[in-house]
């Protein structure tokens, strides 16, 4: 019966089209009447409605312009879609009947070049696939029309065809509406987008084999024209710039505090994460490759220039001759296409016009720096000879310093550090061997490596390259093995006694130096001695141990045995001895000899004797009883700390020589200069009464503190060594947020544009001092506060939004190239050159402001009242943008990870922002927001956007439609999911009709 009645209602249709073909009907007296009929018809009938008009319409060789006409009345009166006409009307490909064919040619045109007022009312997806089968069809035509003129068939009429063709395809190129929904096409149908690449090739390969005299020159720049257009057909249109862009002397401000993070207070991490923050740098702030290269060499010859003797100045020479030449390398790894070798040359050149820098470089460093790095470059193949033989001849004659000899008196670091490189190998070679027959032979290695710097350098090349925690990992297995003295003579326990106090300075030196984590991150040594110590007793972050939270229980027997052995007239025993339980038993012997001696029981030369004896054999016992001291210390007012302070001066006296026989004094010397610097360092670290920290009593003192170190900073250009420690003990001290908080305001204090721009870097720059931290407090407080008028009274505009807004990307950028490496602990440095285990960000998985768990997937931000928005009296129903039921199909994130909860709580506040009812400067804030996002690109991000709800595009765009482009519609909508790709052709409709109307006002 269906299909019945559907001929039926195809017969009458084709008898009204008769009738009113008879009798001259006008296109107004058809309309009216086919709207009764079609009134019966299924949606299915009425797309056959064009077929059925064609039909009668190209009966004979020529077109019947009045059944034509008829057919452009129920399209522009929307009877039916543009999209069937254009399916109906690309069935006819036979140019056997040009002059038909012509009128079709001039059909679709008029429909395109008004099909922006039209879409609104259409599926603007299925309009871009219609789209952009017309555009292949269009170019299919003028194939076969080439090609007929290649035979010299009927050449007017063909010319005429590829004209017209031509006129099709340019138009549609001409608009940039146009062009954005063939680049959505391009991914809703991939297979008629290859088949319109292929048609390409195909008209420009019979193009190009045409006679000139076949075609006037006229249509031959018409074809050339449209072709190079193809070409360009899918690329998306680029967005407008910031309006904040950074120069060079911004940048460097940035690159410079990335790399003294790195070479100062993250010594051990690997060149990746690095390398990817600094290809963030570059494609957010737009730096060509070499102009990067020669900004990481100025930072890093600033750096040893500015660096204090000592350990800064090892860490910073390991940095740039053993870890700068792999960073280079990895650079060249990560773009394979790019001449690596050529822009590191340029660079250089680049580099050599700072000859003053490079000169106060040589004359710090005692030696020719440049020509000690572009060697080390050479070995790694990234520079070829002749290449360093060109640059180093331009050095030459460009230097301006004075020949005079080096100084044989003072080795350079650089020259230290390079050959230090291969010993550390060499050393981990050795140590790979079984000592455990001949542990004087390990004794003699080890003690030699503390002659001198040559422990600090041989830490500072293997935390440069990678080997300090294979170096630390050997030294524990030693200490393991001494942990009890064995052999039948005394010489062997005191051989092992000695192996194991100095395997424990040396592995706790490098905990206090380079973090506990190089040892506590290996599951091989988690429960050796040591790491268990370092655990629960070695102070870290400038904070003591909990005593409470010390699971070790003393042993009373043990106790008073080493009681005995401390007292005047005892000895320390080293045969039969455990080593780690004399470690774990003798802080509760000290915590006795305090008690005692606060009590009167024991006077102050007998505790100097105790003292004394503790670190007369073994200096590792010092190093623990401090430990216990200063966390003891830190429980106590300043008056009951008066004695622990005194015990800690005593185990730092020199030892008298009576009380250290022979026997027990080998290499003593070094053991005590190293049991010194642990002291030291501990005590500086743990104590606020012997350091500047005192200084910092309120908030009024640190946001002092933090403005002049900022201003003093932005002044100078960059930030120095001291500066970077000064601002690591203000982090400390007042915490991420008002670390945060407090260099935000400052930032914006600056109105003009330029101090804007170099506020921004220098801000972003500090923030890798603990980039986690600093950009979760950034996203979660400061910003929120800022954007609900909660601080900062002067507001969010611009150039301040822009600026504010770059430093959020960047520094959400940075935070999420982190995540895919492993985490490498990294936080502020202490006065003696400490780097603190980095706190975990430790977040409640509940909604923010709720008690409820936030669900796995982006729920819908928008309430029943604001699923209705119009754009004009039309409407802009979302319903017909997506459907409902396609919601669970939303990004989905890790709900544990701190940065995703960040971002999500961050576009929950901009969705409230964009549906108020009033726009403000903070609706611009969040367009100027997404457009940075997409400024910046890649991958980094499509993982903002992932956030971003479905209707907030549509709404900035009734909000903000002057300010929307093309581009940005289609870089801020996800391409690879259909409701992306539905919302972008949606949104592109209708900013067409939007533009089209202002120009008619």
């Amino acid at each position: 019966m269906t299909t019945q009645a559907g001929e039926k209602n195809m017969s009458s249709m084709k008898s009204l089209l008769m009738r009113a073909w008879r009798e001259r009907w006008s296109d107004i007296q058809w309309g009216i009447t086919v709207k009764r009929l079609l009134t019966r018809f299924a949606e299915a009938e009425m797309c056959n409605l064009a077929d059925l008009i064609l039909q009668q319409a190209l009966v004979g060789t020529s077109p019947n312009t009045l059944v034509l006409s008829y057919l452009k009345h129920v399209q522009s009166t929307q009877i039916i879609t543009t999209a069937s006409v254009l399916k109906s009307v690309m069935k006819y490909e036979d140019l056997a009947r040009p002059y038909c064919i012509k009128s079709l040619l001039e059909l679709v045109t008029g429909m395109l070049a008004k099909i922006s007022s039209h879409a609104y009312s259409e599926d603007s997806i299925a309009l871009c696939k219609t789209l952009q089968q017309t555009v292949n069809w269009a170019l299919q035509l003028a194939y076969r029309g080439l090609q007929s003129l290649q035979d010299n068939k009927q050449a007017a009429e063909y010319l005429g065809i590829v004209d017209r063709s031509c006129d099709l395809v340019a138009m549609v190129m001409k608009s940039e509406s146009s062009k954005a929904l063939m680049y959505i096409a391009k991914f809703e149908d991939s297979e008629s987008a290859r088949q319109l690449e292929q048609t390409e090739m195909n008209v420009r390969g019979v193009f190009n084999q045409l006679q000139p005299a076949c075609i006037t020159a006229q249509l031959k720049e018409k074809v050339e024209g449209i072709l190079k257009g193809i070409e360009n057909i899918y690329v998306i249109p680029t967005t407008s710039q910031p309006s904040v862009s950074m120069t060079t002397r911004s940048v460097l401000s940035t690159v410079s505090v990335m790399l003294n993070i790195e070479a100062v207070l993250n010594p051990t991490n690997d060149v990746r994460p690095i390398m990817e923050q600094l290809i963030l740098l570059e494609r957010a702030k737009k730096v060509e490759r070499t102009d990067l290269y020669c900004l990481i060499l100025r930072a890093c010859f600033m750096g040893m220039i500015d660096s204090k003797d000592g350990t800064e100045e090892l860490k910073w020479a390991a940095f740039t001759y053993l870890k700068l030449p792999l960073l280079f390398a990895k650079f060249s790894q990560k773009s394979p296409l790019r001449d690596c070798s050529k822009d590191l040359e340029t660079a250089f050149e680049k580099f050599l016009n700072y000859v003053p820098l490079l000169d106060l470089t040589d004359s710090k460093c005692n030696c020719d720096c440049l020509s000690l790095f572009l060697k080390k470059l050479c070995t790694h193949g990234l520079l070829s000879d002749a290449q360093c033989k060109k640059l180093l001849a331009r050095r030459m004659k460009d230097t301006q310093k004075p020949k005079t000899p080096v100084q044989q008196n003072q080795q350079p670091s650089a020259s230290l550090i390079l050959r230090a490189e291969p010993t550390v190998a060499s050393i981990l070679k050795t140590l790979d061997a079984d000592y455990s027959k001949s542990q004087e032979s390990l004794l003699g290695i080890l003690f030699h490596m503390l002659s001198g710097r040559s422990f600090e350098l041989i830490l500072a090349a293997a935390a440069a390259t990678g080997k300090l925690q294979s170096f630390a990992m050997k030294m524990i297995k030693f200490n393991e093995f001494a942990k009890q003295a064995s052999g039948d003579t005394d010489q062997a326990a005191q051989t092992t006694a000695l192996l194991f106090d100095i395997t424990f300075l040396m592995v706790c030196h490098i905990a206090q130096l380079y973090g506990s984590e190089i040892i506590s991150s290996n599951i091989e040594c988690a429960d050796s001695f040591f790491a268990q110590w370092v655990k629960r007793c070695l102070p870290e972050d400038g904070k003591a141990k909990c005593l409470d939270n010390n699971s070790f229980q003393p042993d009373p027997l043990k106790v008073e045995s080493l009681l005995q052995q401390f007292n005047a007239g005892g000895e320390l025993k080293t045969s039969h001895t455990k080593w780690q339980d004399v470690c774990n038993n003798i802080p509760f012997t000290v915590q006795e000899v305090l008690y005692a001696w606060e009590h009167g029981a024991i006077m102050r030369d007998t505790v100097r004797t105790m003292m004394g004896n503790i670190k007369s054999k073994l200096c590792c016992l010092p190093v623990v009883v401090v430990s216990w001291l200063c966390t003891h210390i830190s429980s106590l007012n300043s008056t009951a700390r008066m004695k622990p302070l005194q015990m800690i001066d005593m185990l730092q006296q020199p030892v008298v020589h009576s009380q250290t026989p022979d026997t027990a004094n080998q290499y003593y010397s070094e053991r005590s200069t190293l049991m010194n610097n642990i002291i030291l360092k501990m005590a500086a670290d743990l104590l606020p009464a012997t350091t500047n920290k005192t200084s910092l009593s309120g908030k009024s003192d640190l946001h002092a503190t933090l403005k002049q170190t900022f201003l003093a900073s932005y002044r100078k250009g960059w930030l120095s060594i001291q500066a970077l420690h000064d601002l690591e003990q203000l982090y400390c001290t007042g915490g991420a947020e008002w670390f945060c908080e407090t260099l935000v305001k400052e930032m914006l204090q600056f109105t003009r544009v330029e101090e804007l721009e170099h506020a921004v870097a220098l801000v972003s720059a500090i923030f890798f001092i603990d980039m986690d931290q600093l950009t979760l407090s950034l996203l979660h407080s400061t910003l929120p506060q800022i954007l609900q008028g909660m601080s900062f009274k002067p507001g969010i505009v611009d150039p301040r939004g822009r600026a504010l807004i770059r430093l959020c990307v960047f520094c959400i950028g940075a935070t999420h190239t982190m995540k895919g490496f492993p985490r490498v602990p990294s936080s502020p440095m202490k006065s003696g050159g400490k780097k603190r285990s980095r706190r975990e960000v430790e977040i409640e998985d509940i909604e923010f402001g709720t008690g409820e768990a936030r669900p796995s997937k982006i729920r819908k931000t928008q309430d029943e009242a604001h699923q209705q928005i119009t754009l004009d009296a039309e409407g802009f129903n979302l319903d017909l943008i997506y459907n409902r039921e396609e919601t669970p199909s939303s990004p989905t994130y890790d709900v544990k990870d701190p940065l995703n909860k960040a971002l999500a709580a961050l576009f929950q506040l901009f969705t409230d922002i964009v549906t108020d009812s009033c726009i403000s400067p903070k609706t611009g804030f969040v367009l100027s927001f997404l457009e940075e996002t997409i400024h910046v690109g890649g991958d980094f991000s499509r993982f903002i956007l992932q956030f971003m709800p479905k209707t907030m595009v549509p709404q900035l765009l009734k909000m903000l439609p002057d300010d929307f482009s093309t581009g940005f519609i289609l870089n801020v909508c996800d391409m690879n999911s259909a409701a992306g790709r539905r919302i972008a052709a949606k949104v592109v409709s209708h900013h067409a009709l939007y533009l089209s109307r202002q120009k008619t006002v």
